[in-house]
């Protein structure tokens, strides 16, 4: 079996909407419209920093689905993907990301939530097995002895059901009645070891339903081997799953071209949560935080459907990897088992993120047959066809799936938390002592995990809102939620364009809020008009840390504010009859009239204070004739700290724009206030 270890990363939006500050001959209205004239104004662009995302397609959330209209018009596109759940739509259109935010630029987009890319995201590659250990005892493979207690035909080599107790977990339950949704590529329902166990399914990248018991394994063989660990017929051929009573819900998220794009995902997802998955399981990721998956999982948080994710097979110890990365998740990692004892392996990705470890390494299960849409060949010989070893992540995900399976079957109406607090107490301790970022709380145990009754306390939904001092909401603000006993895993989210952070399903307890941003880094237009996140500089990013008790369901929120000074030296040449103003940079239709623009003498003696206001602004220095050329500089200092600006009027300008770049660059950037609470 050739498996090539793929680990692409997704391509990063810089979105800085940036205001020229050369020859404004013009009036000041006109330089700071939506206007392109001559590079007044610089559009949002897309730098390249190794990262990826499609081209030709941008996610957009609305709150008025009118407002969407005006996007298809502007980028001459067409609506892919309508998800009314989420009020989302994906629009295809041709031409280039970069391109669509500039033309974006320039309308109101009042009643848009976001615009962002679609990131390109990949399975969690299993790592290779060896033949040198697949072949290294033709009796067994030898990482744990197992009992053999089933009779299918390969049970000696599942060493995986042993180490989760899961034979004895049958004596409770099977499974039965469980839904578990694959979303990864697609199943070989015809597979003889699964034959009966899956049911309807579907493809989004086609908008294609498919129907139960049939081959539907586009994309590779991952999606059948996640499946057979998960769900695997106890027939006395083959192997058997965790939970052989469960049944399978293909959704094709990796097709025949690859990854088919985060809004098709999002739009798997909520079918399968639509048409009773119960359980969704997932095996791949990557970087970019999209709003659009974000929002996809929680609909399925929210209604009570458990979600399973895989840590990843990079070693690091992170939390930049999603859907992996989203709260209320069950993000597992893999464990080996050697010399006595189980460790997590050394392959699988660290975070404060990790639930629960489970078997990852020499996992023996179905792949699609030599005739399926999904071959890909076996490394056992023609008796073993068409079974394969994979080992990663991806392979420790699907045991915790199954568990998940048995519990619900004994738990129908258990709240997500409610089974995650279930897996932590029957987990039984591995690694450092007590929680930690390898295996989160230990390894799976299914047999433990069923002798405990669900909690009715413990759980909670929260929401953060970060607001500026005027109650305007603030988009991309990160939310940390830091356990402060150091016992259970960390949250992360972002604000969406309503400036809320939401968190379902996670534990109740004592926390630190460490509430940061809005992102000089954002990788989406998040908000009513480009810009309602938008901070470009470090400076301008504001931290506030809370301790908080989360014993109900709630929210937090949090108002931003921040300081902003400025004093000029002395110019090139006398400047005389000249005005210091401060002016939106955002146009009046889109973000409303915030303050009252008030001209001030401009004086070398004086120290602006522009601290009152909430906006996004620009540094105005106007003079009532032309003459010599006059270059200015001074100091901004906005939350402390000193940067320094300059500005150049020309022989022939009466206005200039100053700020930090100068005019050296041909560009200006606004100021992001968030006023005084």
């Amino acid at each position: 079996m050739k498996i090539i270890f793929r680990y692409v990363v997704p391509l990063t939006i810089l979105l800085l909407l940036v205001l020229s500050a050369c020859g404004l001959n013009n009036s000041l209205n006109d330089s700071l419209s939506m206007k392109n004239n001559e590079g007044i104004i610089k559009y949002p662009s897309v730098e390249n920093v190794d990262m990826k995302y499609q081209e030709g397609k941008v996610l957009v959330g609305y709150e008025n689905r009118e407002s969407v209209q005006k996007i298809i018009e502007v980028l001459n596109g067409e609506i892919s993907v309508d998800l009314p759940q989420i009020k989302m739509v994906s629009i295809k259109f041709d031409g280039t990301v970069e391109e669509a935010f500039k033309k974006l630029s320039k309308i109101d987009l009042s009643g848009i939530k976001y615009v962002e890319p679609s990131y390109v995201r990949q399975i969690i590659d299993p790592k290779p097995v060896s033949d040198s250990v697949i072949y290294r005892d033709l009796d067994g493979i030898k990482t744990f002895a197992t009992t053999g207690g089933s009779d299918e035909e390969f049970s000696k080599y599942l060493w995986g059901l042993d180490a989760i107790n899961a034979r004895t977990a049958w004596e409770t339950a099977t499974g039965s009645g469980v839904v578990v949704a694959v979303i990864d590529t697609g199943v070989d329902g015809m597979h003889p070891d699964l034959v009966g166990q899956v049911i309807k399914g579907y493809r989004p990248l086609t908008d294609e339903i498919l129907e139960a018991g049939t081959d539907s394994s586009y994309g590779g063989a991952h999606g059948t081997h996640v499946a057979g660990t998960i769900a695997a017929s106890s027939n006395g051929i083959g192997i058997v799953g965790v939970a052989p009573d469960a049944k399978i819900m293909p959704i094709v998220i990796f097709d025949t071209s690859g990854y088919v794009g985060d809004d098709e995902v999002a739009e798997g997802i909520i079918w399968a949560v639509d048409n009773g998955a119960d359980i969704l399981q997932n095996s791949w990721g990557g970087w970019g935080y999209s709003y659009t998956l974000k929002s996809a999982f929680d609909y399925a948080l929210d209604k009570n459907v458990v979600v399973t994710v895989s840590a990843g097979n990079s070693h690091t110890d992170q939390h930049l990897l999603y859907p992996a990365g989203y709260p209320g998740i069950i993000q597992v990692g893999a464990v080996e088992y050697y010399g006595g004892n189980f460790r997590t392996v050394w392959f699988s990705s660290r975070s404060d993120g990790v639930i629960i470890g489970a078997p990852g390494v020499e996992i023996l299960s179905t792949v699609p047959r030599s005739n399926a849409l999904g071959y890909e060949g076996y490394s056992l010989g023609k008796d073993a066809e068409p079974y394969d070893f994979y080992q990663g992540t991806s392979m420790a995900c699907p045991h915790v799936s199954g568990v998940v399976a048995l519990l619900l079957e004994k738990y129908p109406n258990a709240k997500p938390w409610q089974i995650k607090k279930l897996l932590e107490k029957g987990a039984v301790d591995i690694d450092e002592l007590g929680y930690d970022h390898s295996s989160g709380y230990g390894l799976v145990n299914a047999a433990n995990s069923l002798s405990y009754s669900l909690d009715t306390t413990g759980g909670v939904t929260f929401d953060v809102k970060a607001e500026d001092s005027l109650g305007y909401p603030l988009s991309a603000v990160f939310v940390t939620m830091k356990r402060l006993d150091g016992n259970g895993s960390d949250y992360f989210a972002k604000t969406d364009s309503n400036g809320i952070a939401h968190f379902s399903n996670i534990d109740a307890g004592k926390y630190e809020l460490i509430v940061g941003g809005p992102d000089s880094n954002d990788r989406a237009y998040a908000g009513g008009y480009f810009g309602n996140s938008m901070v470009y500089r470090m400076e301008e990013e504001r931290q506030y840390n809370r301790i908080i008790n989360l014993t109900a369901d709630s929210t937090e929120t949090f108002a931003f504010s921040s300081t902003f000074v400025v004093k000029f030296g002395e110019p090139s040449t006398t400047l005389s009859n000249a005005t210091v103003t401060i002016d939106s940079a955002i146009p009046e239709i889109l973000s409303g009239k915030r303050f009252t623009i008030t001209a001030q003498t401009f004086d070398t003696n004086t120290t602006y204070d522009f601290s009152s206001i909430a906006d996004y602004v620009v540094i105005r220095v106007e003079r009532d004739a032309t003459g010599a050329t006059v270059t200015l500089n001074g100091t901004a200092t906005i939350n402390g700290y000193d940067i320094s600006i300059s500005g150049v009027l020309g022989k022939d300008a009466t206005v200039t724009i100053v700020d930090d770049q100068g005019g050296t660059k041909g560009v200006s950037l606004w100021w992001s206030l968030f006023g005084q609470s």
